[in-house]
C-alpha cells in the first residue's frame, strides 16, 4: 500500500504481489464531507468498501462498511502508547499501531493482518482472502493517523 500525494481525491493505492493495482482509496466527491468519508474501489472502479471517520474528540474512530458487514475501529491515545478496539468483531491489535507496525489476531490467535511500515510504503500480509477488504480498509484508517515520522527534541 502506498500513499498517493499527486492526486487530491486519491489517498492510497494498494498493489498485489505482482505490483498490479488492486484497490484505490479516495475521498468521497462532496466537498462538505470529503474530510470524513473515503471509498475503496477495486481495479475495475467499483466501490467495495466505505470508510467514515467520526469526529469524536480524543479518539480516532472509523466506521468500516464492506460486504454487508459493519465494524467500528477506535484508537485512544494513552500515556503508554495507544489502545485500539474493534466493535463488531472479536479481533484485537498487537504491537504499536501508531508506529504502523502491528498485527491483528483473532481470539484463537489466528493472524488476520500483519502491517509493516517501510520508508515509502506499507506491506500488508493477509493470510485469508475473506478478510482482505477489512484489512485494506483498516490499513487505510491507520495510515490516516497524524503521527510524527521522525521525532526530535526542540530547545525551549
Amino acid at each position: 500500500m502506498k500513499r498517493n500525494t499527486f492526486d487530491d481525491s486519491c489517498c492510497f493505492t494498494v498493489f498485489d504481489e505482482s505490483e498490479e493495482v488492486k484497490y484505490v482509496a479516495s475521498h468521497v466527491s462532496s466537498m462538505r464531507i470529503a474530510r470524513h468519508r473515503l471509498a475503496v474501489a477495486d481495479s475495475a472502479g467499483e466501490v467495495v468498501a466505505k470508510i467514515r471517520r467520526l469526529p469524536l474528540v480524543g479518539t480516532d474512530t472509523y466506521v468500516l462498511k464492506f460486504q454487508r458487514r459493519h465494524v467500528t475501529f477506535v484508537t485512544l491515545p494513552t500515556p503508554n502508547g495507544s489502545r485500539s478496539f474493534f466493535y463488531g468483531s472479536n479481533w484485537r491489535v498487537t504491537g504499536e499501531i501508531l508506529s504502523k507496525n502491528f498485527s491483528i489476531i483473532d481470539v484463537d490467535k489466528t493472524l488476520i493482518l500483519a502491517h509493516r511500515k517501510h520508508a515509502d510504503y506499507c506491506e500488508l500480509l493477509i493470510p485469508d482472502e475473506r478478510n482482505e477488504l477489512f484489512c485494506v480498509a483498516m490499513s487505510v484508517c491507520v495510515n490516516l493517523f497524524n503521527t510524527i515520522e521522525s521525532p526530535a527534541l526542540q530547545a525551549v
